[in-house]
């Protein structure tokens, strides 16, 4: 299923470190479905006994653990060792796509990834963020983890993309709770601009609150 012109194309995206098979999204997704069908959890289990994996392989993993379906032990269990894997924005999001179980059971959920926002570790810093974007900017939790991202600090380029992302997600979910942190002095420069320029290119945000948001700038 390799191209080697596309693992070409993805390798100047900067997806990874590893290797690049150059393997399409959907034949990966195809298979992650077969995988899981036949092959469960067990498959998880080979891969994390490989001394050496590609990026494809990575995202392969990612599918299969978010077509399974696992308690809550083991999911956590999954995750902590899949976690280490997460090396770049790519193999972020994926997992933070692939991870939906925190949508259906967020008090469960909730006190294992704000604890990754602690971690030294910026992809780890990113998949609890993304993952708070994906499942948490619900009513209850919003107001929680918009004062959480507040006090993130990082002069890594993706953790602080991730946390525009994430705040300009919120402008469009909770557009009251989420404004008054775009204000000048809440945010770390960066993440508040790139998070203004974001809602300004949404569809999801309204042409009058774009143009506050320009003299916000």
């Amino acid at each position: 299923m390799s191209e080697p012109s596309y693992a070409q194309f993805s390798e100047k995206l900067n997806i990874s470190q590893r290797p690049i098979l150059g393997i399409r999204m959907p034949h990966l997704t195809a298979l992650a479905k077969e995988l899981a069908k036949k092959e469960g959890s067990s498959f998880l289990e080979d891969f994390l006994l490989y001394p050496s994996v590609c990026y494809d392989e990575v995202i392969l993993a990612y599918k299969v653990f978010g077509f399974l379906k696992l308690d809550l032990m083991t999911n956590t269990n999954y995750l902590q060792q899949l976690l280490a894997y997460n090396d770049s924005w790519a193999t972020n999001d994926c997992l933070c796509s692939s991870f939906t179980s925190p949508k259906k059971k967020q008090e469960e959920y909730w006190t294992l990834i704000k604890s990754y926002l602690t971690s030294p570790n910026p992809w780890d810093i990113r998949f609890a963020t993304i993952t708070m974007m994906n499942s948490y900017l619900s009513d209850e939790y919003t107001p929680f983890v918009l004062q959480l991202l507040k006090g993130v600090h990082s002069n890594h380029y993706y953790v602080n993309m991730g946390l525009a992302w994430t705040f300009a997600t919120a402008v469009a979910k909770q557009r009251d709770l989420t404004f008054p942190y775009l204000e000048k002095g809440v945010l770390n420069e960066v993440v508040r601009k790139k998070a203004i320029q974001k809602c300004i290119e949404s569809y999801r945000v309204s042409d009058e609150d774009k143009a506050l948001l320009r003299s916000m700038r």
